[in-house]
């Protein structure tokens, strides 16, 4: 089974296991997940793009949408891989309003240029 999965990191990913380097928002497939690619996908630096058989999506899906309203309560390393996955431009844009943190401000408005196809 092929699973294809991007790097949600606003920075280079590094999966020395597997040899890959991934730059922002860069997607790859493989037949075989790494202890290092499970364990990104479990800390919220890989993404499924294909969405199927993925147990942390299906259990987080309802806690993140009530936390997706408010970015204030993670830390901005958690803001930021939220940011990764989220694909509507009025959602980033509500968060850009009220978000005071630099680092998530920066990934906000990367993350806002890519959904909305901008080239910046």
């Amino acid at each position: 089974m092929t699973v294809k999965l991007k790097n949600i990191r606003p920075g280079v990913l590094i999966i020395a296991d597997a040899k890959l380097r991934l730059d922002p928002g860069e997607t790859f497939e493989t037949d075989a997940l790494s202890p290092q690619m499970e364990s990104a996908l479990s800390a919220g630096r890989l993404a499924r793009m294909d969405g199927k058989d993925d147990p942390l999506k299906q259990n987080e899906s309802p806690a993140s949408e009530t936390q997706d309203e408010d970015l204030s309560g993670l830390t901005a390393a958690d803001a930021i891989s939220r940011i990764g996955t989220e694909g509507d431009p009025d959602k980033l844009k509500a968060h850009l309003a009220g978000e005071k943190r630099r680092t998530v401000i920066d990934a906000l408005k990367k993350r806002l240029t890519e959904v909305e196809g901008g080239a910046g």
